[in-house]
């Protein structure tokens, strides 16, 4: 019986060694796919500059996210694997500290405004999305819950005040948009800012219902 159970075993582990080997076969090709994409997103929010510049919807909600995933997707990995950029990244404080900086200053009206007429600023915008999309994801993998919390809860409040100051303000702070633009930017990025939230919250659910363990007793 023990040799009939043996067999079984051989049998079960021999079929599942090719679905091993097609598995790490592919992942090259899913990792190319993906910086595929991420060049083709980078790509399209540079070609397609002028038509979501156009608005300040556009600019903000769109093309700004779109240069994130696209720095995400073209570099992420070599940004996850490199020795220098961990070594200057303990506990993801590198970062997520530079999140809070380019967020807050890509939020200002005057700045957007400026990458319309001057090439410096719109290099500087794709250069500094771009590079915080490929490094965020392995300062957040570094980060412990605490840390996570903090910066992303600062990140999710900064955000929604922005949106709710650009509803309410009554002047127009940007010369280059329209007031009803600016307030229905204003509107998403309230709803960018839940949607980071709950996204957050799904992403460490797991982590957030471990149960937490007992205080050593001292004999």
């Amino acid at each position: 019986m023990n040799r009939a159970a043996s067999q079984d075993t051989s049998a079960a582990a021999a079929a599942e060694a090719p679905a091993h080997k097609l598995a790490r076969r592919d992942r090259p090709r899913l990792r190319l796919f993906g910086q595929l994409c991420g060049a083709l997103l980078l790509g399209a929010a540079f070609l397609l500059r002028d038509l979501l510049e156009a608005t300040m919807l556009g600019h903000m909600v769109l093309q700004i996210p779109v240069i994130f995933f696209g720095g995400l997707l073209l570099f992420g990995r070599a940004v996850r694997n490199s020795a220098p950029f961990a070594s200057i990244d303990r506990h993801g404080l590198t970062g997520l500290t530079a999140l809070l900086i380019v967020s807050s200053y890509w939020m200002i009206p005057r700045a957007l405004e400026f990458t319309l007429t001057m090439p410096g600023y719109e290099l500087a915008k794709f250069a500094s999305w771009a590079l915080l999309g490929a490094a965020l994801p392995a300062s957040i993998a570094r980060a412990n819950i605490v840390i996570q919390l903090f910066y992303l809860g600062n990140f999710c409040a900064m955000t929604a005040i922005a949106g709710m100051l650009y509803q309410d303000v009554p002047e127009q702070l940007c010369n280059a948009y329209l007031k009803d633009d600016q307030a229905l930017t204003g509107a998403f990025l309230i709803i960018l800012a839940v949607a980071a939230a709950v996204g957050w919250c799904i992403y460490r659910f797991p982590a957030l219902n471990a149960p937490t363990p007992p205080a050593p007793v001292r004999k």
